[in-house]
């Protein structure tokens, strides 16, 4: 697979995501948790880190999304998202978000004379046409007294994607400050013409983001710009209190975050919004704008809160010391060269920080140095109009100080190697990766379970002006992750050797880029691990000689790449508005020209050989280092090995010997097995939109209504529905293709599940060789196992949809039958089942090596849910005695997977998007063929159900445990001790069962929703902020199996024991249960209010509507529900619930609802919170689920002696046995 970080900004672009995953998002449960690090290569989806047996019960499948990420230092999360319950993440979670870059892996024929091969050219002809200002530092300038905002770019300037109704505008400040303008008003629904008066519709997100041209390279000590990032969160003159930011975006449905990166630092923010008035900006996106604007004009930069916020960044260092990524990172930053700034430890902790002389003086020269307008650039979304954005811009960064300084950037100094560059920053004289660097080996002792082998050459900088305009590492990228038959990825998987593949610029700073070829190799394919390199090599030296030899060839690639590229654009879709902003400020700095910035991550100027073969020859053995990361290393003698200092990663470093770098270098040979791709013949060409072929005229605000209808039932039969619905309102050619087989078989025991998983990784190896190109043009699947059965989700442009959903499902059978075959007449097909158990085996145990608050939070599903397989039953299953003595094998995976597919089952599927009826008749005849007419319905006993258990009150758990559990405040706990001996954070998970949809109703878990998003922001500010009990705290509401309702708070900590943050949790919640009651019932209706809106954010695209739906459609099997009709209106009641009454509005807007009045909807929240949360309350139903540190070891063993605490899986089932489950009746078929 290619990976091109160029290509990133094609996952955010305009609110955009050219190429969308199906993967539901999964709830934001730890808000402040730092992200996981990654270098900005992506694994392939082959190579899930999550445990592959735990997808959740109840409907929500836990399938992993993978993103590119730098390694970022996050600052913290106050997140809707993360405080919002799973009502809310449950209507979210189909509103994808994008994962990989279509231009990075996809490929276009050169002859394809379509209509969207010629569309960016045609569209740049007119725009050159018109006069243009280059945007630098020297122009459009004024004089530092002139108030006067300069337009760089104006709406019809911009080059745009036919379906972007935004509006757009560049200006420059008085004070040089550049700001992207973008008004999605033209685009805001007519919600007033249906006469409904509905206040619940049409809610919409509103961010802004600025963008810092400073980072820690340039850290005059460890971690100077990261923690100087996170001290200007903490109070401005103007807005001095310390959670003034955050609480005022999170009563307006937001949230607020940032980064600080090498060279870089970003802060972004959310509110969502219902302003109905264009020519006003919203109360919340002007108060954000103006909140964030005062970090820039007036940080206090308190020193009461150094001591304090330097524990936290501490804490945060602490988080990655034990994470093999950041371990990696920081290694590789540790042994480049000192004198370079990439050397620089970024995160910082306490010692580095703590000797600052002045912390406070040290904070405001960082800031008065780096913190400039001419370093800054802000981007703004609203629904207002462009010129009420641009007014409250003028009267809030307006009064940020004028610098008429360049950006950092722009200093000159240039670099020489290969291609000579304007604006390099850092001497070429030191560069980060000398020759003393390069052709060497390093080895590493992973934490995880984990085999990668990784080739890093050294380049140019990939945003090098020269490499910009014809991106020769996207070709070459494209070319060394290609997957088809004859790549490199398709030899070495053949042999047994490959887990993913991928390639691209894995990182690049402003004077240099690492060029990486990284490989996840199976056991096997590390023990051949020279001739896995000899291979990479040749299939290296195999392209150059293509491009030297044949570079009309390499052009018709990249003209491939090209055509994608401009389809995609063409038909790209709103993505999400804070995501946009914040890659949008950091593009504007590399953007020399304004109304080019919405295209620039889709187009390059013509293929040119000469720098293609420049910048090939840097991928050359004496220019790279080869990284081996391998856990059967830890085999190896340790008096060999060296330790990183700062995060502990061992490793050693060794030359690569002469006569091999000779052979890597001018290969005698190269495989006969190895050549390049054929064009791919899977280019889509017929984009023409069925809504349009009966002829029927349709306005905008027709087509505008068109979006709110839900799909309709097209087809039914005993064990078969299918939902459809022909957009109108988008416009796009592309189809989705959702499917669900439920059927029993696949979640029946460990073994069944564990065959099911394996079959489902065999599927998706032998699929990529029969669909690699369709992907790569546009056409997408994913294919998941679960508790409840299969699910197949297909998109992508129409034209070529039905070919490629009518292959995977008709593979899915053959591949049985060959299975069942055996290894003997299929060989190869044995390599992949051995690698994929080897593959599940990996990933089942590492995820015991999780971090303590995900450990914590996998524990206390399974004491929650009714029937959940413990971990270790799978792990014995796949190695050990028992898989010795019965071991898993092909024709028992052929068989679980017959009988899972054709035995008994039932079916749902919905099509959505450019198909018409007769297109969905087709997928009907396709899954009745291939699914349905050879199975007999599943009848409801049959149907896999699941449940969650009712926890015992205090009164109750005394039946079980005895009298001496009455005294605790918990009545059950969980525990155990981690299982790194590295691990130095403690964690727990507090959970409160509040009830059932059937006992709490649309008004019990609205009003629970309301007080998760009132706790979140109390318990950070409390636990995090004030008491610093470590980075990680959270609080979100929680659903469970068969749909079951809680609140969950989470502290991880490497300072405290679980047991005192069990005590300190205890006590937030006293403290929580004062501030609810000095709110005034005011404040009460306008926190609802923001709930609501977050409930009714609009769909920004077809695929946020098709997982709406869609969600909706599952949501019948989650509740035993599945025959039922789906309660599309839902949020809508949930919504109602929480709005108040208002001027104007009926007190009963719905059936068996009642508006309240804000005093009544204090009393009610009140009420719940004193029932299920109060320690005193007598129907308080709690569980705490505890992860020790082996810090914390002696405190782990004489906790096992207290009253109610549980400590093995043998225990939990022993519990489960005198606990009842919650009935599972959906609340919308209820009376509440």
């Amino acid at each position: 697979m290619a990976n091109d970080s160029t290509m990133r900004l094609m996952f955010f672009f305009l609110f955009v995501s050219a190429g969308q995953s199906f993967v539901a998002k999964r709830p934001a449960v730890l808000g402040s948790k730092a992200v996981i690090p990654f270098l900005r290569s992506t694994t392939s989806a082959s190579t899930s880190t999550s445990c592959p047996m735990l997808s959740k019960s109840g409907g929500d499948d836990n399938t992993t999304n993978n993103y590119n990420n730098n390694h970022k230092h996050k600052h913290r999360v106050v997140s809707s998202m993360s405080r919002r319950s799973s009502l809310l993440s449950f209507r979210k979670q189909g509103s994808p978000k994008a994962t990989n870059s279509v231009c990075g892996r996809t490929s276009t024929a050169r002859s394809a004379e379509s209509e969207t091969a010629t569309l960016i050219a045609e569209a740049e002809n007119t725009t050159n046409n018109q006069d243009r200002q280059e945007l630098s530092s020297s122009s459009s300038s004024s004089s530092p007294n002139s108030r006067e905002t300069l337009t760089l770019a104006t709406e019809t300037d911009f080059i745009k994607p036919d379906r972007d109704m935004s509006q757009y505008r560049w200006i420059k400040l008085h004070n040089n400050l550049q700001v992207l303008l973008v008004s999605t008003a033209s685009d805001k629904s007519d919600d007033s013409e249906d006469g409904d008066g509905d206040e619940n519709s049409g809610a919409k997100v509103e961010a802004a983001s600025i963008h810092v041209q400073a980072g820690h390279f340039d850290d005059t000590i460890a971690g100077l710009a990261h923690f100087h990032e996170h001290m200007l969160f903490l109070g401005t003159k103007k807005y001095p209190g310390e959670d003034e930011y955050e609480g005022f975006l999170s009563k307006h449905g937001g949230f607020c975050n940032a980064y600080t990166d090498m060279e870089d630092t970003n802060y972004y923010f959310s509110v969502t919004s219902q302003q109905v008035d264009t020519n006003e900006t919203s109360e919340g996106l002007r108060g954000g704008l103006d909140r964030l604007a005062q970090f820039f004009i007036h940080p206090t930069f308190d020193s009461d809160m150094v001591e304090r916020e330097l524990r936290a960044i501490d804490s945060e260092y602490r988080n990655g010391k034990t994470s093999d990524a950041w371990r990696n990172y920081q290694l590789l930053k540790s042994v480049s060269n000192d004198k370079h700034p990439f050397s620089n430890f970024g995160c910082g902790n306490y010692e580095t920080l703590s000797s600052l002389g002045s912390p406070v003086q040290e904070l405001k020269t960082f800031w008065k140095t780096h913190y400039t307008t001419s370093n800054m650039r802000l981007a703004v979304v609203g629904c207002s109009s462009l010129d009420a954005l641009q007014h409250t811009v003028e009267e809030t960064f307006g009064e940020l100080a004028v610098s008429d300084q360049p950006p950092r950037r722009e200093k000159t100094n240039p670099l020489s190697p290969v291609f000579p560059r304007e604006n390099a920053v850092h001497d070429p004289q030191n560069p980060a990766f000398g020759p003393d660097h390069m052709g060497k080996f390093r080895e590493v002792i992973p934490l995880l379970e984990s085999r990668t082998l990784k080739v890093q050459f050294v380049t140019p900088p990939v945003y090098d002006p020269v490499l910009r305009k014809t991106r020769p590492h996207r070709v070459l990228s494209h070319l060394i992750g290609h997957e088809s038959p004859g790549s490199l990825h398709h030899l070495l998987n053949k042999r047994g050797y490959l887990t993913s593949l991928s390639s691209g610029a894995a990182l690049d700073a402003s004077d240099f880029s690492l060029f990486s070829v990284s490989l996840a190799l199976t056991p096997k394919g590390m023990g051949a691990k020279d001739e896995v390199l000899d291979l990479i090599f040749q299939w290296i030296s195999l392209i150059k000689k293509v491009a030297t030899e044949q570079p009309d060839l390499l052009a018709k690639y990249h003209d491939e790449l090209q055509q994608i590229g401009a389809t995609n654009f063409k038909f790209r879709e709103q993505g999400d508005p804070t995501d946009f902003c914040s890659s949008a400020s950091d593009l504007m700095f590399e953007t020399s020209r304004p109304e080019q910035i919405l295209v620039a991550g889709s187009r390059s100027e013509s293929y040119d050989p000469v720098i293609a073969a420049a910048f090939m020859d840097r991928l050359r053995p004496q220019t790279c280092m080869v990284n081996i990361v391998d856990s059967d290393l830890k085999q190896e003698i340790p008096d060999e090995w060296m330790v990183e200092p700062l995060y502990g990663a061992v490793y050693r470093e060794s030359l690569v010997p002469e006569d091999q770098l000779k052979r890597w270098d001018n290969p005698a040979e190269i495989h006969p097995e190895l050549h390049v791709p054929a064009l791919n013949e899977y280019i889509p060409t017929d984009f023409s939109l069925r809504c349009e072929d009966s002829g029927d005229v349709m306005t905008e605000t027709e087509r505008e209504r068109t979006k709110k209808e839900p799909p309709a039932m097209f087809y039914e039969s005993e064990n078969f529905r299918m939902w459809h619905k022909m957009d109108r309102f988008w416009r796009v050619p592309k189809t989705f293709i959702s499917l669900s087989l439920v059927t029993p078989r696949t979640y029946e025991s460990p073994r069944s599940m564990t065959l099911s998983r394996i079959y489902q990784k065999v599927l998706n190896d032998d699929l990529n060789s029969f669909v690699y190109d369709a992907s790569l043009a546009g056409c997408n699947y994913r294919i998941n196992c679960t508790p409840r059965g299969y699910k197949i989700l297909v998109r992508g442009y129409s034209e070529k949809l039905p070919i490629l959903l009518e292959t995977l499902t008709s593979r899915m059978l053959s591949l049985i039958k060959e299975l069942k075959e055996g290894k003997d007449k299929h060989p190869g097909l044995y390599d992949r089942f051995e690698k994929a158990k080897e593959s599940l085996l990996r990933e089942t145990k590492n995820y015991r090596l999780d971090t303590p608050n995900e450990i914590a939070n996998y524990n206390s599903r399974l004491l929650l849910e009714e029937n959940v397989w413990y971990i270790d039953n799978y792990v014995e299953l796949l190695e050990g005695k028992y898989a010795d003595k019965d071991p898993l094998t092909m024709e028992q995976c052929a068989t679980v997977a017959e009988e899972s597919l054709t035995s008994s089952l039932k079916a749902q599927a919905m099509c959505i998007g450019n198909i018409d009826e007769k297109g969905t008749k087709e997928v009907i005849d396709v899954i009745n063929r291939v699914f349905v007419d050879k199975s007999r319905p599943l009848n409801f006993a049959e149907t896999p159900g699941f449940r969650s258990m009712k926890l015992p009150t205090r009164a109750e758990a005394e039946y079980i445990f005895g009298p001496e559990v009455r005294k605790e405040l918990i009545p059950v706990k969980y525990q155990e001790l981690a299982s790194s001996p590295s691990e130095e954070n403690n964690a727990v998970e507090m959970t409160l069962q509040f009830g059932s949809d059937s006992s709490l109703g649309y008004e019990g878990i609205g009003v629970l929703d309301l007080i998760g998003h009132l706790a979140y922001s109390s318990a950070y500010n409390q636990l995090r902020t004030k008491e610093q009990l470590g980075y990680i705290v959270s609080v979100y509401t929680r659903k469970t199996a068969g749909s079951t309702w809680g609140l969950t708070v989470v502290v991880q900590s490497s300072s405290k024991s679980p047991k005192y943050l069990e005590e300190r949790i205890e006590a937030w919640f006293e403290t929580f249960r004062g501030e609810l009651e000095e709110k005034s019932p005011e404040i009460f209706a306008k926190e609802a209010r923001g709930v609501v809106v977050q409930l009714m954010e609009e769909d920004r695209k077809l695929s946020s509507e098709v997982g709406s739906w869609w969600n909706e459609i599952s949501a019948t099997e989650a509740n035993h529900d599945q025959m039922g009709t789906p309660a599309f209106d839902r949020l809508e009641k949930l919504a109602d619930e929480l709005n108040p009454v208002a001027e104007g509005l009926s007190d009963t807007t719905l059936v068996g609802s009642r508006r309240k009045s804000p005093e009544e909807l204090k009393e009610r929240l009140l009420s719940m919170f004193d029932q299920f949360c109060t320690s005193d309350s007598p129907d308080r139903r709690v569980l705490s689920s505890r992860v020790f540190s082996h810090a914390s070891k002696a405190e782990y063993e004489e906790s096992l002696t207290e009253p109610g605490v549980l400590s093995s899986y043998s225990d939990m089932r022993y519990l489960k046995e005198f606990l009842p489950t919650w009935p599972v009746a959906p609340y919308w078929r209820t009376s509440k």
